[in-house]
Parts: structure tokens; sequence; C-alpha cells
């Protein structure tokens, strides 16, 4: 067998023995060269050890044959023996403004309610080399920093369903010759010409190199290392925490102003930002500009005026020492 068909294979065997996985698994499938990669190595990696495997196509109806390449998704799954299910995005949750992040997300929440309906605990998608580098690189045109610019993450969570990504180290060509030689056939989206999309202009310029995928490694590798400084910061990050932060109730914490201003800022909004998406629920930091005028706000010497910030409340705290403690809180929930 071809070396890159190997690495495959093993990226595939890696992750069921990293993570113990030997039961029900979902597959996120939308007919493109990556997602029908994962299916036939997944598919020659569980059916001889009996793990059922649910397909799942979220058909948007954004484009004229989206359902149509799903029924069509439909008709080769019910040739490979695999259960495979339409899930339609509601007309009224399609998105406007904003629309590629918008879309994720919703279909994230999608898969992962499928997911606990049928009692699975890992989700897998086809996030290959590709992907990295360009995340990576819109990513640094908006100004990221430490969290952003790190790497997708092999193992992350979503709704409390872990999705599993195989192959961030693989190419896209490599997937495409993967399935050329077992003669499987994909769909090209239309909409990955349409320049309109920040994504799409990154994908072009990536594929204007000779040497792209030389650049795309270059690229993880380099993310990487920042993920290295990442984790460092959050080990920082998590030592003074504790001192910042403290629960009263399920939706009710009280921050200590006076920590606050002692440490470093980056740490301060780090903090700040985890708690918001903590008693907001949501699953996406809010913006650095707004976390920054949210920090500024808590730092100041006077009292603080009751406003409402990411779906939270935020208020002055009674406390002996004046001006030392905010209370925040869940909206509406007191």
């Amino acid at each position: 067998m071809n070396k890159e068909y190997k690495n495959i294979i093993s990226n595939i065997e890696e992750v069921f023995h990293e993570f113990s996985i030997s039961n029900h698994i979902a597959l996120a499938i939308s007919g493109g060269c990556d997602s029908m990669a994962l299916l036939m190595a997944l598919k020659n990696y569980c059916t001889p050890r009996n793990i059922k495997i649910s397909a799942l196509t979220i058909d948007h109806k954004m484009r004229a044959n989206s359902s149509s390449e799903a029924k069509k998704i439909n008709i080769f799954l019910a040739k490979q023996k695999i259960s495979h299910h339409i899930i339609n995005i509601p007309s009224n949750l399609i998105p406007k403004s904003n629309i590629e992040a918008k879309l994720r997300e919703i279909r994230y929440q999608l898969l992962s309610e499928f997911c606990h309906k049928n009692h699975i605990n890992f989700l897998f998608v086809g996030h290959h080399l590709g992907d990295v580098a360009e995340n990576f690189l819109i990513r640094l045109m908006r100004g990221s920093g430490l969290d952003g610019l790190s790497p997708i993450r092999r193992l992350s969570i979503f709704n409390e369903i872990k999705i599993i990504r195989p192959f961030l180290e693989t190419s896209k060509d490599e997937l495409k010759n993967y399935l050329r030689d077992q003669k499987i056939q994909w769909f090209e989206d239309e909409t990955n010409d349409d320049e309109k999309f920040l994504r799409n202009k990154i994908r072009k310029f990536l594929a204007s190199f000779e040497d792209k995928n030389i650049i795309e490694k270059r690229i993880y590798s380099a993310s990487k290392e920042i993920e290295k400084a990442r984790d460092f910061f959050d080990e920082i990050m998590r030592s003074v925490e504790p001192l910042v932060i403290k629960q009263i109730e399920p939706n009710l914490y009280l921050i200590n102003r006076v920590e606050l201003r002692k440490i470093n800022s980056d740490v301060g909004h780090k903090i700040l930002a985890l708690l918001l998406m903590k008693i907001s629920q949501k699953n996406y930091k809010p913006r650095r500009e707004k976390l920054a005028r949210f920090y500024d706000y808590l730092l100041q010497d006077e009292g603080l005026k009751k406003r409402e910030f990411y779906g939270c409340v935020v208020e002055e705290n009674k406390s002996p020492i004046k001006n030392s403690e905010a209370k925040i809180y869940l909206k509406n929930s007191r």
C-alpha cells in the first residue's frame, strides 16, 4: 500500500486508541473529498470491529443542488451499508449576515443534538491540513492572539460531544488520491469559487504556490509552536484564576477587582472571556475590542454602574472594601 495511505489509516487507528473509542460513532459528511475520504477510512477500520457508523449530512439549502447532493450521498451510503441521516436546517435559522461563522455554529448544534438523542459520544469531521493553514491566515488577518493562531485541535468538545479530527496533518491532495485509488467520487462545492468569502480568497492564494503542501505544513508547524506558548500562558491563567473569580451559585460569580488589577491584562482578558462563556453558555469568546472595554470597566476605581454584556449582568457587590468586588450573573436569572 502507498505510504500516504498508511498515514491515513494510522491516523484513524491512533484516535481510536488514544480516546478509547469502541462503540457507535457519528460522521459529518458533505460529499466533499475530505469527508468522503474520512468515511472510507472509518468504514475500513470500523466494519471488522463491529463499530456502528451514523453518517450525518446537513442540508442548508443555500445552494440549488444541496438537496440533490444529499440524496446522492444517501444512495452511495446505502450501497456501503452505512446508516445515513439528512438533517435539514430550518429556514428561519438560515443566517443573512456573517454566514460562514453562523452556519458553522448551527451545523454543530444540529449534529450534537443528533448525537445526544442517539447516545453517541464521538463525532468525526474531515478537517485537513489545508483547513489548518486557511484558519491560521484568516485569523492572522483578523488580528487574533495565541488562541486564534493555535491550530485546530484533534479533539475538541461542543455541547458535551467530542469532536474528532484525524486528518489535520494530511493534505487535501493525499485525500483525493486515496479516493481515486478506490474509484470513489466526491462533490466539488461551487461556492468555493465565490470570493465574497474570505476563506475562498485565502484558499486561492495558497493554491497559487507550486509548493502549496510544503507551505501548509510549515504553517501547521508554526501554529504548533504558538500552541506551546498558549498552553504555557494557560498554566499561568489557571494559577491566578481562583484569586479573581469565586462562584457563589450556579450562575452567580464574584469578580475580585482588586486582584484583577494586579495581574497581566492578557491573563485578565482570558479569565473574563472564559467566565462570560461559562455563564452565557456560548461556545465562542466575545470580540477582543468589546472584551477589552469590559475589562477596563471592571478596573475603574469608581463604583460600577449596572450593565449588561454578553448575555450577563454585572453590578457592584456590597463588600467591606469599597469598589473591590463585582457580581456577575446570567441575564434574567434573578
